[in-house]
């Protein structure tokens, strides 16, 4: 299941992507305790919620459910989002299709695209392989950096934002270590690879993570396939269009607001 967040009269409501169109899962279900947030969801995601989830969009009324000129927003907020070199999940946190503001004092934008994992257990000193069987899901995530000219942080009191999306899939629905993820910056392709292609993999980031403390669910954990940064293909200026797309989840769209 491609599973979202849309806008449902100013609050966060959950929704799942059917032939292309945001579906309210929830009413589709039609069960008062279904969850009715992605981060309900993931907290609640045993086996009977996400049957009843799958069946109500297996059923031939599900499209009477379609959302219309849906809104779609960040799918969740993570309860840590980690990752080799330490996101922030204090900092702002951007959607699909919105805008990263322009950070006062950068030269220009450093970016790192990154897979994913959402977990859907609690772990605790677990192998890669046991953590796999605790994903709940995957998502992408692009992490701006603001730079100074000679390439150093620049320092943002209020963060630069990450932005996640455009969904999360569930875990029986994708590979994130064999997927193709592909970077286009103002409709020209600039990066594409895979996780396989990465010094560590996924599983192993979060195996490791859990012999240090105990994980919980809605913990995620992120991964590049293009190492940290550093590359030039990848320095943004304002106007910049961003796409960051990976078979199965879809693209993570966001332009680089003006300067001012």
């Amino acid at each position: 299941m491609r599973l979202v967040t849309y806008d449902r009269g100013g609050h966060r409501r959950l929704g799942a992507i059917l032939g292309g169109e945001v579906v309210d899962l929830p009413d589709a279900v039609g069960h008062p305790a279904f969850p009715t947030t992605l981060e309900a969801l993931v907290s609640s995601s045993g086996g009977s919620v996400m049957d009843a989830a799958r069946a109500a969009l297996e059923r031939d009324d599900a499209y009477d459910r379609a959302v219309k000129r849906a809104r779609v927003l960040p799918p969740l907020f993570p309860r840590s989002l980690l990752a080799p070199g330490a996101l922030d999940v204090e900092r702002p946190i951007a959607g699909p299709e919105d805008d990263v503001p322009w950070p006062g004092g950068a030269a220009w934008l450093d970016y790192l695209p990154m897979v994913a994992a959402v977990l859907g257990r609690e772990a605790s000193g677990a192998t890669a392989e046991q953590v796999r069987g605790d994903v709940f899901g995957y998502t992408l995530v692009s992490d701006w950096r603001a730079r100074a000219a000679d390439g150093d942080p620049v320092e943002i009191a209020e963060g630069v934002p990450l932005s996640i999306g455009p969904c999360v899939v569930t875990a029986d629905d994708v590979d994130p270590q064999s997927m193709f993820v592909q970077v286009r910056v103002d409709g020209e392709g600039v990066q594409k690879g895979n996780l396989n292609g990465a010094a560590a993999s996924l599983f192993d980031l979060i195996a490791d993570v859990s012999g240090e403390r105990p994980l919980a669910r809605g913990d995620a954990f992120a991964l590049s396939p293009f190492g940290d940064g550093g590359d030039p293909a990848r320095r943004l200026w304002p106007g910049a269009l961003v796409e960051l797309g990976a078979e199965g989840i879809g693209t993570l769209r966001n332009r680089i607001a003006p300067d001012g």
